[in-house]
């Protein structure tokens, strides 16, 4: 089993048949749009719970998690029998930035699991001078601007908002890409209206440094790779 877990051939194969799994969700989610409209608005998880009625159709997300947890254990295995019994002071680099690549990635999903787990994502309309109260958070839409930009065609819209919970207050202006975290939440400004009514997006994705920190890590990793490639080429 362990000598399984270490070969290089079974990762192969695991993100072989997650391809093909991908393959099938790109056929089934424009097939069922009823079903799957909701799928990138909340966490996988959550997704998953409240549609467990339709299992028929929601079948191969189950089989794609698990091929992650089994590539993942796959790369830990490899990781660590790599790291205990092949790492000598020659060629440290060449040998070790595999590894690095891997931990990168098992961060990445960490990150992605997290974020299925505890996270979520919620919009609300609201007009102008009105409040919504998400959680414990009361937020606030002051004033809703659409304003004109030299060299675009469209106008862009500017929302005054103030949040506060618990005593902790913050104020801001929020504008396309440009959104205002509090207390681990993140507040966009999907959309807005002449008539002061605003789309406002809450989003808490707690696996993101997770998330981030593995890009950085596989972006190390790739480094790696790449300088003891060139060094054997100058070599």
């Amino acid at each position: 089993m362990l000598n399984i877990l270490r070969s290089i051939e079974t990762s192969l194969y695991l993100i072989a048949v997650s391809v093909l799994i991908f393959l099938a969700g790109s056929i089934y989610i424009p097939n069922n749009l009823d079903i799957f409209s909701e799928v990138n608005d909340k966490p996988i998880f959550r997704w998953l719970y409240e549609n467990k009625s339709v299992l028929s159709k929601s079948y191969w997300i189950y089989l794609q998690v698990m091929l992650m947890a089994a590539l993942s254990l796959n790369m830990i295995v490899c990781t660590v029998d790599g790291l205990i019994g092949k790492l000598s002071a020659r060629n440290f680099i060449q040998k070790v930035s595999p590894h690095i690549l891997h931990i990168g990635m098992l961060l990445v999903l960490f990150g992605h699991l997290v974020s299925g787990t505890s996270g979520y994502k919620k919009d609300y309309v609201v007009t102008e001078g009105q409040k919504f109260s998400h959680s414990d958070t009361d937020v606030y839409v002051d004033k809703v601007d659409l304003v004109e930009i030299a060299g675009e065609n469209q106008k862009r819209w500017r929302v005054n908002m103030r949040v506060e919970s618990d005593g902790h207050k913050k104020s801001g202006i929020l504008q396309p890409a440009s959104p205002m975290f509090f207390r681990g939440v993140g507040i966009f400004v999907k959309s807005a209206d002449e008539q002061g009514r605003t789309v406002i997006g809450i989003v808490r994705d707690p696996g993101v440094k997770w998330e981030i920190a593995g890009a950085l890590i596989f972006l190390l990793g790739a480094g790696g790779i790449f300088w003891s490639r060139y060094i054997k080429i100058q070599i």
